[in-house]
């Protein structure tokens, strides 16, 4: 007589949770994610240190440029030079991250030192707001017929502040390993968020341009209220759209690169079949 008894599944069941600290930019897995590059063997930092030196020169460069040309009072209300400020804070930073690595090769902890977590905070507000910025200002800001004469060289200021601040950042996502979550969307967001909370404030005390207009930019006038703030939620959904396509752009990446990183250089001298006939 045979006895059959049910058969029994043990499932082992692993909870995510969520921690404070994955919400916030204070820790990861690997500390070299910020100081090597994609596309290098090993963990030196060096390589990116080398990327990130050369991004660094050319966002001071035009952010100095745009001081000498338009250094003003008025210099600081806008949202461009906020986004060059952030472009050059977030290199620097990154170059600090890279100095303190190559002098100290063998530090390695999950819990971010409060230079990594600054660069890594920087990283996904300037990124996603570059992108924003360059897009708000081809789109709605930009006139053939009034804006400079592809001869003048504040055409090629406007170019600069307004194209390369976004290369420059597609450059720093693609040739370093910095680490893009999902659950960061909110930093880059509240930037947005605060800037059209300043143009309100800036409006309601009486602030006005250099030409007296009172607004920052006529796209932001805060006379039209319904209209501004119809343009300020766009923008707030462009803005986690960006996000959501670094988000991408940085998973791609590793995808690709850890793929390159991985291949094994050292092939046999003879093929298999070959070493298995002379045994």
């Amino acid at each position: 007589m045979k006895i059959y008894t049910p058969r029994t599944l043990s499932l082992n069941h692993k909870t995510k949770t969520i921690s404070l600290s994955d919400v916030w930019v204070s820790s990861n897995d690997k500390l070299s994610d910020f100081y090597a590059s994609s596309w290098q063997r090993g963990d030196s930092p060096v390589p990116l240190l080398v990327v990130r030196l050369l991004l660094a020169a050319l966002a001071l460069a035009v952010l100095s440029w745009t001081l000498v040309e338009g250094g003003n009072e008025y210099w600081p209300l806008f949202l461009t030079n906020w986004g060059l400020v952030l472009i050059n804070a977030m290199l620097l930073s990154g170059i600090l991250v890279s100095i303190v690595a190559l002098f100290n090769p063998s530090y390695e902890t999950s819990q971010l030192p409060w230079y990594v977590s600054m660069y890594w905070f920087f990283f996904n507000i300037a990124i996603s707001t570059s992108f924003l910025i360059t897009a708000l200002y081809w789109i709605l800001l930009y006139n053939p017929g009034k804006n400079p004469d592809p001869e003048d060289p504040l055409f090629w200021l406007d170019v600069a502040t307004h194209g390369l601040n976004s290369c420059i950042a597609l450059a720093e996502v693609v040739a370093s390993r910095t680490p893009v979550r999902a659950l960061h969307f909110y930093q880059p967001l509240s930037v947005g968020l605060w800037y059209a909370a300043f143009t309100a404030i800036y409006f309601a005390a009486g602030g006005t341009d250099g030409n007296g207009n009172p607004y920052i930019y006529p796209v932001l006038d805060w006379r039209f209220g319904w209209r501004t703030t119809a343009l300020v939620a766009c923008s707030c959904a462009g803005l986690l759209v960006i996000y959501a396509a670094l988000w991408g752009v940085a998973l791609c990446r590793d995808k690709i690169s850890m793929t390159i990183r991985t291949v094994s250089l050292d092939l046999p001298m003879v093929p298999d079949s070959m070493q298995a006939r002379i045994v």
